[in-house]
C-alpha cells in the first residue's frame, strides 16, 4: 500500500489584468520574497517598454518570444558507475513553456544595466526576432541533446 498521496497539480490562474496564462507565469517567475506587486509592476514596465520599442502588441511579442525560445529537449545528468552522462529528454509542451521563461529570465539576469524591465524588453524583442542570449542557450542545448542522441535509447 503505497504512503504517499496523490498529488493534484495546481492549475495556474489567468492574469487579472490581462487574462493571460503567460503573463501570470512571467510574474510568479520574477517574483522574489513574496513580493508580488513589483514582480506586476516589473512586468507592465516591460510591457510599456516593448510597445514603445516595437510599435507592436506586447502580449504577442511576448507570445511568439517564448514560442521560440521553447526547447524541444531538456538535458538530464544521470550517473551510472562512475561516469556521468548527459540524457535529452523530451518535454512537454507546458514544461517547455516553463523552461522558455526560465532560460528569458536568467540571460536577463545575467546582462548587465540597471533597470530589469528595460533588460526584459530587449531580452523579449530579441527572442521574437530569433536572436539574443536567450535563444543562443536554447539552440547549445539542443546541440548538446543531438551529441548524446545515442543515450536515449539505453536509458
Amino acid at each position: 500500500m503505497p504512503r504517499k498521496k496523490i498529488v493534484k497539480k495546481k492549475e495556474l490562474r489567468t492574469d487579472p489584468i490581462f487574462n493571460s496564462i503567460l503573463i501570470q507565469l512571467l510574474i510568479n517567475r520574477i517574483l522574489k520574497k513574496g513580493k508580488k506587486q513589483l514582480a506586476i509592476r516589473i512586468v507592465l514596465d516591460t510591457l510599456e517598454h516593448i510597445r514603445l520599442k516595437s510599435k507592436q502588441d506586447a502580449l504577442q511579442l511576448i507570445e511568439i518570444a517564448i514560442q521560440n525560445l521553447s526547447p524541444s529537449v531538456e538535458i538530464q545528468t544521470k550517473r551510472i558507475g562512475g561516469a556521468v552522462y548527459s540524457v535529452p529528454l523530451e518535454v512537454q509542451s507546458f514544461k517547455a513553456t516553463n523552461l522558455a521563461v526560465q532560460l528569458l529570465l536568467e540571460t536577463t539576469r545575467a546582462k548587465s544595466g540597471y533597470y530589469f524591465s528595460k533588460k526584459l524588453a530587449e531580452e523579449i524583442i530579441e527572442a521574437s526576432n530569433n536572436m539574443g542570449s536567450a535563444i543562443r542557450k536554447k539552440e547549445e542545448i539542443h546541440r548538446i541533446a543531438n551529441a548524446n542522441a545515442k543515450l536515449t535509447k539505453k536509458f
